[in-house]
């Protein structure tokens, strides 16, 4: 069986906001690799609007993208992953989110025996998600600058 982990990363959400210029495409992917550490093998899957999918495409190359379109686009993109196999391929799933919508299938995962993460800031993570995932991390450390959204 592979060791291999997935990565699901619901980036606006982490961001909060559309990801408007490569440069905060850049902060989000620098910020998520120190904090969820994402082994060198990790499948990673980034949902984000439409509109974000170029900004994000070209400061992390070799990821799969998702591109969602609407309220809560993303988030669908995202819960269909949650639907490919995940226990048969993986030995772990992280998600970066704090969005209710993903509790029950985390839930569900983790009640198949696929162990869950759940990343998020602790002011804004759903009751139902944290109880959903079998290990949960929030930081209150944003550590960015205010002029990061400045970033060309």
């Amino acid at each position: 069986m592979t060791t291999r982990k997935i990565a699901l990363i619901d980036i606006e959400n982490f961001n909060g906001g559309p990801i408007a210029t490569p440069g905060q495409a850049q902060w989000c992917r620098t910020m998520l690799e120190q904090w969820i550490k994402p082994a060198a093998d990790e499948h990673i899957v980034v949902a984000a609007d439409v509109t974000s999918v170029t900004n994000i495409d070209l400061v992390w190359p070799g990821i799969r993208i998702l591109a969602g379109y609407g309220e809560n686009g993303a988030d669908l993109r995202l819960l269909k992953v949650m639907e490919e196999n995940l226990p048969e391929r993986f030995t772990g799933m992280t998600l970066v989110s704090k969005d209710r919508i993903f509790a029950e299938k985390v839930s569900d995962l983790a009640g198949q025996g696929l162990p869950t993460h759940v990343y998020s800031w602790p002011q804004a993570l759903a009751k139902r998600l944290r109880f959903a995932a079998t290990e949960v991390t929030t930081s209150m450390n944003y550590n960015f600058s205010p002029d990061y959204r400045k970033a060309a």
